[in-house]
């Protein structure tokens, strides 16, 4: 079976070549060299240990994949993830009619790790119960103080090489808006991580405020970047883009039971000029719900950059054209992160600190202003 893994993973035969400590221009086939690797990590649990450290990323489990070895749904994987259960390993992305999208993998050692006992207790725990290890904020690892702060030197350095290339090659408008867009994806996932504590701490009442505060600047952020020449403003509304609401009365709902229903919209859809002549009946529909504006920033110039940005259109109606003035756009849905973002990666938090972020959020919004 780790035969079969190894090669449907296409590591590439370089890679199991180093990883033997044999020369490159070996001359062995890579089948010979899996069943090499095979026959090693069977005998040597260091090797092992050293075989899943050294290829976690490409064995890493993808969604699909997930949901079929711990044989749940993908509204339990979610909620596992956002309850720390499930650790993230990465986040990748990919390209789906001009969206980019982002999904998490997951350690395979960490997957294969768990028990139907665990996923089990998973399951019987309240939904909102929070693990242990989500109940306070993640602590940065304040024992490399010297490490994080070279790594914060080290994206300094390389940001101003950055914005210098915006500067020089594009222009200062390209600079600004791309400067903009930029601290305004950390302040969407700085929002994010203010969420993710309000859930898990039970005196949540300031990080609910700064989760607020977050994204009120991120609507800020988006209501000048659609002013800017380098954005593209869509629409999307997804099947099912209208929440339903429906209370039958008690004579209805025996009825729905005596008639023996699949559920109330069954009911519903069977008898509707029944339930809307119904005083004591509620139903409503709050049209476009679920659905969302989608922004996109590119520029020809640097077509390796380009940042992209959701807003659900109950919030984004309030400063954002009509929906039918905007162009459509499709998407395949993935795990809920393109409704609702991701948080933050440790390294990140060391980084791109909330106080730093907000600081470079502010000093983009003024400078982006200028071209309005």
């Amino acid at each position: 079976m780790l035969a079969e893994l190894i090669s449907a993973r296409r590591i590439l035969k370089t890679q199991l070549l180093e990883f033997l400590g044999l020369p490159d221009n070996c001359q062995d086939k890579t089948d010979h060299l899996v069943s090499t690797v095979v026959s090693v990590l069977e005998v040597n649990a260091a090797e092992q240990q050293r075989f899943w450290e050294t290829f976690k990323s490409e064995l890493a489990v993808d969604p699909v994949e997930l949901e079929e070895l711990l044989k749940c749904s993908a509204a339990e994987r979610q909620q596992w993830i956002e309850q720390g259960k499930l650790p993230i390993l990465e986040y990748r992305s990919f390209r789906k009619s001009g969206i980019h999208l982002e999904y998490p993998v997951h350690d395979r050692r960490f997957i294969l790790s768990l028990t139907q006992t665990d996923i089990n207790n998973w399951r019987q725990e309240p939904k909102g119960l929070i693990q242990n290890n989500r109940q306070k904020p993640a602590s940065i690892n304040t024992e490399n103080c010297e490490q994080n702060e070279q790594s914060r030197l080290a994206f300094s350095s390389a940001w101003k090489k950055i914005i210098a290339d915006w500067k020089e090659q594009g222009s200062a408008e390209i600079s600004a808006t791309f400067q903009l867009a930029y601290w305004t994806v950390w302040a969407s996932r700085w929002a994010k991580e203010n969420q993710l504590n309000s859930k898990a701490i039970t005196s949540n009442e300031i990080y609910e405020i700064h989760q607020q505060e977050w994204y009120e600047r991120k609507n800020q952020a988006v209501k000048l970047l659609i002013e800017m020449p380098y954005a593209m403003l869509y629409f999307y509304r997804p099947p099912g883009a209208d929440k339903l609401y429906l209370e039958l009365c008690d004579d209805h709902q025996e009825m729905m039971k005596d008639g023996y229903y699949w559920d109330k919209w069954e009911f519903l859809n069977q008898n509707r000029k029944l339930v809307n002549r119904c005083r004591e009946c509620v139903y409503s529909e709050t049209k476009d719900y679920y659905s969302l504006y989608y922004l996109e920033i590119k520029s020809d110039k640097f077509p390796d950059f380009s940042f992209s940005f959701h807003t659900p259109y109950t919030i984004g109606r309030k400063f954002l054209p009509h929906p039918e003035t905007l162009p459509y756009v499709d998407h395949v849905e993935q795990d809920g992160i393109f409704r609702f973002g991701r948080p933050l990666l440790e390294q990140e938090k060391v980084i791109h600190t909330e106080k730093d972020v907000l600081l470079k959020f502010e000093a983009a919004l003024a400078e982006a202003k200028k071209f309005i």
